[in-house]
């Protein structure tokens, strides 16, 4: 794991180079997305082919990948990988899908395709304000506590209350969790950068790349073939919030760049505040590939796989 422009793709790359029996498995809520290319910073076609990252492209914006379409898919993924007898590399910025992995989630129902598509229609004809109206009617408790712009959460809590019966806060307390910890042993690798400014001097070179005229043409086309709503998940992750509102000419396109650079060196700040307090991380510099390597092998050797 590691801050967003640390190099994370180039060290899992690194790492399957010299272990092939890694498998990368993304952690990552918007290069799931089959759409989101350009503001994802999304490794290059090229690229994937050569090493395939598994959940990248898993999902078109038709549909809501939650946490737990991430938790239940990622663990179905880990068993599958062991059974080849190779390993899992979770590779990605994501810290809540990591801390969720890590640590567990209640076994809830999974996903309603067809519930969800009723929810997602609600939305989109009577706003996201209805659907959080009908969550009071059902759990006025989950109401309280959930934002109600927060469609995502708002869906999901209304998927698991109608498949179960129960509020939500029974849900969660009367499921067991599933820890990713105590059921295989983790190697747990952060790149964290010592010197910030050198972190910000990545992230601004990058940040070149990713906003510009093709991420507004991703972002039309996008609209034109979804009609997607802004409460979609992915259209309020960084680059595509600031990139649709200069779509829909509540920014101006000569504030893009630095209105997306702002949200992206805040978003690194939070991620960096995760990884403080991450129990069992071993933590390397930005440019520190080789060391981590080194040590992977070694912890690798002490499992009997390389």
């Amino acid at each position: 794991m590691g801050p967003t422009a640390s190099g994370k793709t180039d060290w899992a790359i690194n790492f399957q180079n010299q272990f092939p029996v890694l498998e990368i498995i993304s952690v990552d809520s918007v290069m799931v997305y089959k759409e989101c290319n350009v503001g994802s910073a999304k490794p290059s076609n090229a690229i994937l082919k050569k090493h395939p990252h598994h959940l990248v492209n898993h999902v078109s914006l038709d549909s809501i990948f939650s946490v737990a379409d991430f938790y239940d898919s990622a663990l179905r993924l880990i068993d599958d990988i062991h059974a080849r007898d190779q390993i899992p590399l979770m590779v990605g910025g994501s810290m809540m899908y990591f801390n969720l992995l890590k640590k567990g989630i209640s076994d809830l129902p999974s996903a309603d395709r067809m519930l969800r598509d009723e929810l997602e229609q609600r939305i989109f004809t009577d706003g996201v304000d209805a659907l959080h109206a009908d969550l009071s009617r059902l759990d006025p408790l989950a109401a309280k506590n959930i934002d109600s712009h927060d469609s995502q959460r708002i869906i999901r809590a209304i998927e698991i209350i109608t498949s179960t019966g129960m509020s939500l806060n029974e849900n969660l307390s009367s499921e067991q969790t599933r820890e990713l910890k105590e059921k295989y042993t983790l190697i747990e690798f952060g790149i964290f950068p010592e010197e910030r400014a050198k972190l910000h001097e990545r992230i601004e070179s990058r940040q070149e790349i990713l906003v510009g005229d093709k991420l507004l043409e991703e972002i039309v086309n996008i609209k034109n073939i979804f009609n997607i709503s802004t409460e979609h998940p992915a259209m309020k992750a960084i680059n595509y919030r600031q990139g649709l509102q200069v779509v829909e000419g509540k920014l101006e396109k000569s504030k893009l760049f630095e209105k997306s650079l702002f949200a992206t060196r805040q978003f690194a700040k939070r991620q960096c505040t995760w990884m403080r307090g991450w129990e069992n991380l071993i933590c390397f510099d930005l440019h520190q590939g080789e060391d981590a390597a080194e040590q992977l092998k070694k912890q690798l050797n002490l499992l009997e796989i390389v």
